[in-house]
């Protein structure tokens, strides 16, 4: 038994944690507009000119970087290759070997760490592939 999936989904334009840290920082630029301008037009003008810039820039950073994550998990072992743009890289952790796992439900994200104090990222893109996962390691890891 194995599984399998890759990050990020063709659907996921945006993390969780990045929509609610944008969304904190569009309110903060839509009141302290407002406070200075004491005009609400302006300040859903600058706050919509915020979000558009922010919006370009990322759907831009995702075109040069194009990064890609792709994990295997068997019952031996776990395995990440990590691509960008320039650069690939592959990290395989026997499952023998982690010793602590911390899993978010809500950001969907998380870590393994292996004995050799090593900190493994992972992340999901449904909270049916994080549910998989943790019941997958709860019962082929070493308690």
């Amino acid at each position: 038994m194995a599984l399998e999936w890759s990050f990020p989904g063709k659907k996921v334009q945006f993390l969780r944690i990045e929509l609610i840290t944008v969304g904190i920082i569009g309110l903060l630029v839509l009141i302290l507009t407002y406070l200075q301008f004491s005009n609400l037009l302006f300040a859903f003008m600058f706050t919509v000119i915020f979000l558009g810039i922010y919006v370009v820039l990322s759907y831009l950073s995702q075109l040069i970087r194009l990064v890609e994550d792709h994990y295997h998990v068997t019952t031996s072992h776990f395995e990440v290759t990590r691509k960008t743009r320039f650069r690939t890289r592959r990290e395989k952790v026997p499952l023998k070997e982690i010793r602590k796992h911390k899993l978010d439900h809500v950001f969907l994200g998380g870590y393994l760490v292996s004995n050799r104090k090593k900190r493994h990222l992972v992340y999901f893109n449904t909270k049916k592939e994080l549910k998989q996962f943790e019941s997958f390691l709860k019962k082929h890891t070493k308690k």
